[in-house]
Formats: C-alpha cells, sequence, structure tokens
C-alpha cells in the first residue's frame, strides 16, 4: 500500500492546552515567554504574536490535575528565528530564577527546555532550517538532544522580551506505553515522514528545510490521560487545500481509522489517535 504524504506546506497553528490555574498561566506565557495576548475571555485566552496576529497557544480553563503522570502530548516546541533570540530569553528566565534544562544540539536546532506551572514541558529552541543553504548542515535524520556547551548570555533585559516573528510551533513530544502504534498512527494514518527510530524513541516530520514540523514520540510506562486532567487537549494543524483534506478522509477510510469526526460546514477535520492524540485539521 503506497503512503500518504501530508502536504509540505502544512503547520502547526497552535497547541491548546486544559489548565487548573488560567490567571496564572496566562502570566507565565506572557512573562516568562514573551506571548502575547490576543484574545482573552473568562474560560480561554489565546496566547502568540501581535506582529502577524498569529495564534501559538490556546489556554482553557476547568483542567483537573492527575496525581500521577499520563501518557500524550508532554511537550512542544517554540521556535524562534535567531539564536541570540534564544540567548535573551534564557537570560531572562534566569533573572526571573525559572529553572532551566542544559543546552542540547539536534541536526536542525539548539536551545533549552523549561517548565510551566502545570508541568508541561516548553522547548525553547532555535531552528537552524529555514536560514540555511538546502544540503549544508540541516539533517532531520540527526533529532536526538545532545549536550551543547553553554553558550555566553548576555545581560538580561529589564522587562520580559517578546518573541518576535516569525516564531512558530516547530514539534510536538508524545510520551506513550504504545510506541510503535502511535509510530504507525503518525506515519501510516497522519502522513508524516519517518525520520529516525529506536527501541525507545522515534522523529517523524512533515515539510522540507523551510517550512516544516516535527513528532518526537518517546515510550514511557504511562496511563492514558482522562479528558479533563491538564496538559495538551488537542493540536490545530493547518493544511493547504481541499484536496489534502479529501486525501486525509480517504486515508482514514482505507486504514479503517474510525476515531474522527469531520464538520463539512467549517472543514474542519478531528483525529483522535492513541493516548489521545488529538490533531485538528483546518484549510489555510
Amino acid at each position: 500500500m503506497t503512503q500518504m504524504m501530508l502536504n509540505p506546506s502544512s503547520r502547526i497553528g497552535f497547541v491548546a492546552l486544559r489548565v487548573h490555574d488560567l490567571t496564572v498561566m496566562r502570566a507565565w506565557y506572557v512573562q516568562m515567554l514573551g506571548l502575547e495576548v490576543l484574545q482573552d475571555s473568562r474560560h480561554q485566552v489565546l496566547l502568540g504574536l501581535q506582529a502577524n496576529h498569529r495564534v501559538l497557544l490556546l489556554l482553557e480553563g476547568g483542567g483537573n490535575i492527575s496525581k500521577t503522570p499520563t501518557a500524550g502530548l508532554s511537550a512542544f516546541a517554540l521556535s524562534v528565528p535567531t539564536l541570540p533570540v534564544v540567548l535573551k530569553q534564557v537570560a531572562w528566565l534566569h533573572a526571573q530564577g525559572v529553572a532551566v534544562s542544559p543546552w542540547f544540539k539536534t541536526g536542525f536546532s539548539r536551545g533549552v527546555r523549561v517548565n510551566d506551572p502545570e508541568g508541561n514541558e516548553v522547548i525553547l529552541e532555535y531552528d537552524e532550517g529555514p536560514r540555511l543553504v538546502v544540503g549544508h548542515g540541516y539533517n532531520f535524520t540527526d533529532a536526538a538532544g545532545k549536550p551543547l556547551p553553554t553558550p555566553h548570555l548576555p545581560k538580561a533585559p529589564r522587562r520580559a522580551p517578546l518573541l518576535p516573528p516569525p516564531s512558530f510551533i516547530g514539534r510536538l513530544v508524545v510520551e506513550t506505553p504504545a510506541l510503535m502504534a502511535t509510530i504507525d498512527h503518525v506515519q501510516n494514518t497522519l502522513g508524516f515522514i519517518l525520520q529516525q527510530k529506536t527501541p525507545n524513541w522515534g522523529y517523524l516530520t512533515v515539510g522540507d528545510n523551510t517550512m516544516h514540523f516535527g513528532i518526537e514520540v518517546v515510550k514511557r510506562q504511562l496511563g492514558p490521560r482522562p479528558a479533563d486532567v491538564i496538559g495538551a487537549h488537542y493540536v490545530s494543524v493547518i493544511i493547504p487545500n481541499h484536496s489534502m483534506m479529501n486525501l486525509l478522509q480517504l486515508n482514514l477510510q482505507t486504514r479503517g481509522w474510525i476515531d474522527f469526526d469531520y464538520d463539512a460546514a467549517n472543514d474542519y477535520l478531528m483525529i483522535d489517535g492513541p493516548n489521545h492524540l488529538t490533531l485538528w485539521f483546518s484549510i489555510a
């Protein structure tokens, strides 16, 4: 059977997090990571970049705190346009007393990790791909993070630096006890390209060096995430045209995948995968 390929112009729109304390989480992402409030209501906040009106994060209130870690989407990457942006952000985080991971590098990025107040991991990284000449040092098949010596940080700014455009959601991390089933779903149901795989980890991508995003799948013995628990609720994925939407639906039918819902009036296709890895596809 020929594998369906998701259109390389597809991109992540935003990550939707269900949160317990909306006020605290809103303030943290604004004050610590430099996101801006684009829309604010009693139960939902849209955060992103005012400069290009791009939503990157949706916070929804009403989530319950789990007593134990659960499987599902555990981290997402904020990919920024230059390495100095990461350095400035990290200098600010250090000045505010926020714990930051050691630096890492992959075949396409370098950066750090940090946890928000409710335990979601945010990867803050410089994605080198869009700035490189094709074929010169950019490598999706080298996606595992390796230690990077701590670079020299600039003096911390006096106020929280805003994330500049064209920052975007560059990749997602899914933790699951069902590694192979999840990789199979992302590759063969959703149309991603498998770039690298070990017995306990896999990395899949959509796109090329100039427009892309990826999903890391990590094997961990965790229980399922209940629908009302805090953490990632769903991810918005933007596809370029109706042809791709039709192809996705045909592939779901061909593979016998039944956990999906299509809203024909609004061109929304919701696909629920293993461990509630839920992607909402819409047309640009």
